[in-house]
């Protein structure tokens, strides 16, 4: 049995797709705690966003070779987990594991690396995701999927270092660094 993303049955009226991908409110730090390009139609802010989601359903999901992916979503959820892979596989390639300040470093220069967009080479989930329909669509995503990335780098960088600032990374999160789910990487 594998785990669906919740944000399934809501994206089809409450938020904007774009590239067949939602965009969901994303809980981030300060001010009105929703990021600026991710904005319900209704401006509800939900209790749990893409990135926890992601961040919760990674573990188990990555023990999965296939996935049925049920809607929009599950898109989402799909490349945020293989984001959070590729972060810990950064991770766990760094010899002795890095510090909690330089792990949040190294995963917010991962997040602004230039990555590949719907209908470009290399991007991994290139049968699910339809082809922008404009440059200002693909603009759009592009920035929301940073937006996702940096945030689930910096909440990783907390699960994995929740000791305080001079603890050592959780090693049964980087046990998952070498797990390849459905078979892809970012």
């Amino acid at each position: 049995m594998a785990y669906h993303s919740h944000f399934n049955s809501e994206a089809a009226g409450r938020f904007q797709l774009l590239c067949g991908c939602p965009i969901v409110p994303l809980n981030t730090p300060g001010g009105s705690g929703v990021s600026a390009a991710a904005r319900a139609a209704d401006g509800a802010v939900e209790a749990i966003d893409p990135v926890d989601e992601a961040l919760e359903l990674y573990r188990p999901l990555s023990l999965f070779k296939t996935f049925d992916v049920r809607g929009p979503g599950d898109k989402l959820l799909v490349y945020l987990i293989l984001f959070i892979n590729s972060c810990l596989k950064r991770l766990a390639e760094r010899r002795p594991p890095p510090s909690r300040e330089e792990a949040r470093t190294l995963l917010f220069s991962v997040a602004h690396d230039r990555f590949p967009m719907p209908s470009q080479a290399g991007f991994p989930l290139g049968s699910l995701m339809a082809q922008p329909a404009s440059k200002e669509e693909e603009d759009s995503l592009r920035i929301y999927l940073r937006q996702c990335r940096e945030e689930s780098g910096r909440r990783l960088v907390e699960r994995m270092y929740g000791g305080g600032e001079g603890a050592a990374p959780n090693r049964h999160w980087l046990a998952f660094a070498h797990r390849r789910f459905m078979d892809r990487a970012v």
